[in-house]
């Protein structure tokens, strides 16, 4: 893998695409986990992989390749969070009330049954919903530890803390998410 990057990094294309094909999943799922918008993840990844292109040549290798990769898509992730979080954003299918002036809200009922909570791809789903809750930063931190596995090692090159201040973040951000779900179980 380091003849491809050092490939990559001196304008080999055929190199980089190597390298799109291989981490590819892992940028999508990732910025997808960070931002819970299909839409926005495949425009992250997109802003991504162009950062990756532009920056490769900087790479030093004094961390692991796919560290450096979480970093960018990390920092684009919260960075595009931040943009457009601000911003109203409708629906092209949304219906107008009679005036034309107001969308009309849909407000559906997405509650589970007990049946579906006891079902694990249903806890999925709510621990899921809970995340989304979550500051950007929290999630962020949790979906590199407790769903893409980094070490608090890893994850402290990626965000460029200490290791100590991880440990801390991922504690904060675990007992917030404890509480959003214990406060809203019958939300969910």
């Amino acid at each position: 893998m380091d003849i491809i990057i050092e490939k990559a990094k001196q304008g080999d294309m055929a190199a980089f695409e190597q390298l799109v094909l291989k981490y590819q999943s892992v940028i999508y799922n990732t910025a997808l986990k960070i931002c819970s918008n299909p839409d926005d993840a495949y425009d992250i990844s997109q802003e991504a992989l162009l950062k990756i292109y532009n920056n490769i040549q900087y790479f030093e290798g004094k961390s692991k390749f796919s560290t450096w990769i979480y970093r960018i898509v990390t920092n684009t992730a919260l960075d595009y969070i931040k943009k457009y979080r601000k911003s109203n954003v409708f629906s092209l299918n949304a219906q107008m009330d009679d005036e034309g002036d107001s969308y009309i809200e849909n407000i559906r009922d997405d509650s589970p049954t007990p049946e579906e909570v006891i079902d694990s791809e249903e806890t999925k789903k709510l621990v899921h919903q809970a995340l989304d809750k979550l500051s950007p930063d929290h999630k962020a931190i949790l979906v590199l530890r407790d769903i893409n596995g980094l070490s608090y090692e890893e994850i402290a090159e990626v965000l460029m803390l200490s290791t100590g201040t991880v440990k801390s973040r991922i504690n904060r951000a675990r007992n917030a998410l404890y509480e959003i779900i214990s406060k809203n179980k019958e939300l969910f």
